[in-house]
């Protein structure tokens, strides 16, 4: 949630856009009608889209305010820490290996925080391709990584500057099915899209563009339709775009904001389309939202026990974590219909 509290204004200024309609064929998104607010929704008794089935704590697991958690094809779990390191945990909470340490070189890393108050609320985002390799945001060296599942460095991209294929201070990422790489950087507000080889092949966002597409993007994932699934957290939007970079989809959660002023953060999507809206960062990150393909809300978790750091993730074989703000992590069952 980094850098959203100074985005109040904005948020309160789009707290009443309209719903866009959804389009898991990559339609262009046009306006239809209102999303129920959570305020309006929690009278109609919203479900809940899950259970916790087993909790690992960070203590147990020996994570040190962990960051970012994906699911490789194998089942097992990375996660990323203020430790600067990656630890591979299976689907049952038994860390199988670790690799990192500070620095520069390669297999080293510089996990950093946007904001020096909270300096444990560090990027080092992470993903897992369908091929097994493992790609970790290297923040405060500007770099993309890439390793094999045991932890052998395979490759880098990236330097610090603005020129092309540089980053500033690169967040989030996501790999499709063909290992082209998505990175957030969080400073110079664009979307940028790699090769598997590291080679620059597109770049959306920055001082100019679609109107959703200006601002601050937070992602994770890639969907069935291999759409990115972003949150704008300038504006709270949800934003579906396609791999050629054309915004298809849309729609205003109407998350909650917190005394912080935080709202929506991250989404991902489930195998049937439903989607799920968080906020993140270790402030009070509110509930999370689920929408279905129509953009109608239909569950919240309340996180009165256990908040969501970030958005559930979701495994190829209906694997579901999930990253607590206590720093545990979740294994959940989701429990909506034709989940």
């Amino acid at each position: 949630m980094e850098r959203i509290t100074t985005r109040v204004a904005a948020a309160t200024a789009v707290a009443g856009l309209g719903l866009l309609a959804a389009g898991c064929a990559g339609t262009a998104a046009t306006a239809t009608g209102t999303t129920s607010s959570p305020a309006a929704a929690s009278s109609r008794a919203l479900p809940s889209p899950f259970t916790i089935t087993a909790r690992y704590s960070a203590a147990s697991l020996g994570l040190n305010h962990p960051d970012a958690l994906a699911i490789g094809p194998d089942g097992n779990l990375y996660v990323t820490d203020v430790s600067q390191r990656v630890s591979v945990i299976s689907p049952a909470g038994k860390v199988l290996r670790r690799w990192g340490k500070p620095g520069s070189g390669p297999g080293e890393f510089k996990f950093i925080s946007f904001e020096s108050a909270t300096p444990t609320d560090i990027h080092g985002k992470i993903a897992v391709g369908s091929d097994g390799m493992v790609y970790v945001v290297d923040s405060g060296n500007a770099r993309i990584q890439v390793f094999t599942p045991q932890g052998r460095f395979v490759r880098q991209f990236g330097s610090y500057g603005s020129g092309k294929g540089q980053f500033i201070h690169p967040f989030d990422l996501a790999v499709d099915n063909a290992g082209n790489v998505y990175v957030v950087d969080d400073t110079a507000d664009t979307v940028s899209k790699f090769s598997a080889s590291g080679k620059l092949i597109w770049q959306i966002g920055g001082a100019s563009g679609a109107p959703d597409l200006v601002g601050h993007h937070h992602f994770t994932m890639i969907d069935a339709h291999g759409r990115i699934v972003m949150v704008n957290d300038d504006v709270q939007k949800v934003v579906y775009v396609d791999s050629s970079g054309h915004e298809v989809d849309a729609f205003s959660p109407n998350f909650p904001t917190s005394s912080t002023g935080a709202g929506a953060c991250e989404a991902t999507v489930d195998a049937v389309g439903d989607t799920y809206v968080s906020g993140c960062g270790p402030q009070p990150t509110g509930p999370t939202l689920v929408f279905d393909r129509a953009h109608r809300l239909i569950a919240q978790w309340p996180g009165t026990r256990y908040s969501l750091l970030r958005s559930p993730v979701f495994g190829l074989h209906g694997e579901v974590f999930a990253l607590a703000t206590d720093g545990s992590i979740l294994r959940l069952h989701i429990t909506l219909s034709g989940a």
